[in-house]
């Protein structure tokens, strides 16, 4: 897959495409669902597939202070979207410009101008442009005099839920990763950087641990203890992973991730990590004191191993 960073940006694509719009955070299974449609529809007419995306989230630009933390990062996003087998990822920065665009001329300028659309495919609620005129009406009734043939994609739902980026939030944020699972069809990951911490992970624990900063403060799940998996440098480590404010130590003044990767005694300070969320263990607790605390740390990593060994 390809990824064209702006509108200005676009200068191969060619034609005829099928393209789908949207915000896409998290890429969940409705997500899915739109995306892999404007696949086979471009596979159809013997054409290419973009996805069309934003970056920051159009809510930072045109609500400042009101826009969700993210799911996914515009890295990890695209690598889901290729996953999926589309052809571009289009990624318009965000900007006062583009939320004042009006819906035709986004039609005329950038879906038929420069990336020769035939189909273009959208969630049914989904709309876009100068005060959000680019709905599925606006679309049908504008462009299909254009030779657009417009699909609008009907909710997904698992079980009586509607499939949605919040939906997905509200059980990250309850720590129910297995809910995340059922809405994505993955297991959830972040990506960030080792950073140093105290060090007393090795030093006074004697459980050292990969303090994890990430990239774009995507959201993370409920402070507490899971397992999961620790990805870096092309290989995959089990992992306990810790995420919270340390009660025992009482010193920290964010909520922090801390990785113990184990059988693991690389150094690894400055890298990226995936960590991946498998289960969550128990919830964030204080205890009498740091031999206390060893003794459940114990515990947590025995779990894991039993968890992780029956998990693909």
């Amino acid at each position: 897959m390809e990824i064209i960073k702006g509108i200005d940006s676009i200068e191969h694509v060619g034609g005829p495409t099928a393209v789908t719009i949207g915000v896409f955070d998290g890429v969940h299974l409705g997500h899915q669902t739109i995306i892999r449609k404007a696949i086979e529809l471009a596979a159809s007419i013997d054409g290419k597939s973009v996805v069309v995306t934003f970056d920051p989230h159009p809510l930072a630009i045109v609500r400042p202070g009101s826009e969700p933390a993210l799911l996914t990062s515009t890295e990890l996003k695209a690598e889901y979207i290729s996953e999926l087998g589309a052809d571009f990822l289009l990624v318009i920065p965000f900007s006062g410009d583009i939320a004042n665009m009006e819906a035709k001329d986004f039609v005329d300028d950038v879906l038929l101008g420069k990336l020769h659309a035939r189909h273009v495919v959208i969630g049914e609620d989904f709309s876009f442009g100068k005060h959000r005129q680019g709905t599925v009406d606006f679309l049908r009734a504008y462009g299909a005099p254009k030779g657009l043939d417009i699909v609008a994609v009907e909710h997904v739902r698992e079980s009586d839920t509607v499939i949605s980026s919040t939906e997905v939030r509200k059980r990250l944020k309850e720590g129910d990763i297995e809910g995340v699972r059922a809405l994505t069809g993955r297991y959830p990951k972040f990506r960030g950087r080792v950073a140093r911490g105290f060090g007393r992970g090795g030093s006074i624990i004697g459980f050292p641990t990969a303090n994890i900063e990430t990239f774009h403060n995507e959201l993370t799940p409920r402070p507490g203890v899971y397992a999961g998996y620790a990805l870096t440098d092309g290989e995959r480590y089990p992992c306990v992973i810790d995420i919270g404010w340390s009660p025992t130590f009482g010193d920290l003044h964010k909520a922090e991730i801390h990785v113990h990767i184990l059988g693991f005694n690389k150094d690894i300070y400055g890298n990226t990590l995936d960590v991946e969320i498998q289960a969550r263990l128990r919830d964030e607790m204080t205890f009498s004191g740091v031999e206390e605390l060893k003794a459940n740390i114990r515990k947590d990593i025995e779990r894991a191993k039993d968890l992780l060994a029956i998990r693909p």
